[in-house]
């Protein structure tokens, strides 16, 4: 099996960066339920461990578990980790039920490959066990189903969508759905759907004795392209002992969440340096100002608006 940072190179994903990015700003609404500080940060750094360093600089987040699955290149990951993080060389379904769960977390199961249903099992163990205020967020390839490939494989006898019924249980698979539904952004959707299921799931079983019922609250959908099409779920465990909390933190505050509950989309504009210094110099916008763009594409300036805050900021220097 191939470790991941060796297919990707996430030092030149911008879409990603961003999201990384929009993502700290929603952690960092976690305020009412503790300190952020005090939260345990779990994920999947491979060997860059980007969003363990923005997370600990920028939220102070101190305790930190990376999981990496992979035997392939774990002396390198252990090489290249950064601050006191611990190492976890183990499949997520076997580190997180052994987690102290006593204990706020940030969860970002960030999968690189495409849905299966491990992913849906991973969430229903945070599920089962999340304290109030845990946040989750879960992303995954969604640029098409393994089962495409599979069902060419085998030849004309065997259906895309028959397998992927199959696999993850065809009751969970509304009828409407069809093979065109296993690309992109619709399956994207289909995949986000399954997870949520999932996780309601098991809140349904935790919540039969509890005295404090526990739900699952929506906060944003993500999707970008950095090549594959990617699409991420946040949301957060509150009971409701907490609701007030939960109405502190204030997410649908967030200035990159749109007016619609649709995902959002991350488009990094393409723009020159002297392009996007004549933009920032107008921002933040007025209450009902228009943008100046000059010959900048209307629909580059729009993006570049919305999510400037949140770009990453990446030159080539030459000499």
């Amino acid at each position: 099996m191939t470790a991941s940072f060796e297919k990707i190179d996430y030092s030149i994903r911008p879409a990603k960066h961003t999201e990384r990015r929009m993502l700290s700003e929603v952690f960092r609404r976690l305020w009412p339920f503790q300190s952020i500080s005090e939260y345990v940060y779990v994920g999947f750094g491979a060997i860059a461990f980007s969003d363990f360093i923005l997370f600990h600089r920028n939220l102070g987040v101190r305790d930190m578990v990376s999981i990496e699955r992979d035997p392939d290149g774990i002396e390198r990951v252990r090489e290249n980790v950064p601050f006191d993080i611990k190492i976890d060389n183990r499949p997520a379904s076997q580190v997180l039920p052994e987690l102290d769960w006593q204990r706020r977390h940030i969860f970002w199961l960030d999968y690189d490959d495409s849905l299966v249903p491990d992913m849906l099992l991973d969430s229903g163990i945070v599920a089962t066990n999340a304290v109030s205020g845990t946040i989750l967020a879960i992303s995954f390839n969604c640029h098409r189903a393994k089962e495409l490939a599979e069902a060419k494989e085998a030849g004309e006898s065997v259906e895309a969508l028959d397998l992927f019924r199959d696999r993850f249980g065809r009751e969970r698979i509304p009828d409407d759905v069809s093979e065109d539904d296993l690309y992109g952004w619709p399956f994207g959707k289909i995949g986000r759907k399954l997870i949520c299921n999932e996780i309601e799931s098991a809140l349904a079983v935790r919540n039969i004795d509890a005295k404090d019922l526990m739900s699952f609250h929506h906060i944003c959908e993500i999707e970008y392209q950095d090549g594959a099409k990617m699409t991420t779920l946040v949301g957060i465990f509150v009971s409701d002992s907490d609701a007030e909390k939960l109405f502190s933190c204030s997410f649908s505050s967030l200035d990159f969440l749109g007016k619609d509950s649709g995902p959002i989309r991350i488009s990094v504009p393409k723009l020159t340096i002297r392009e996007i210094r004549d933009l920032e110099r107008q921002l933040p916008l007025a209450a009902g100002a228009e943008i100046v763009r000059g010959h900048v594409p209307e629909s580059d300036a729009r993006n570049f608006v919305e999510l400037y805050r949140y770009l990453p900021n990446f030159a080539v220097l030459e000499g």
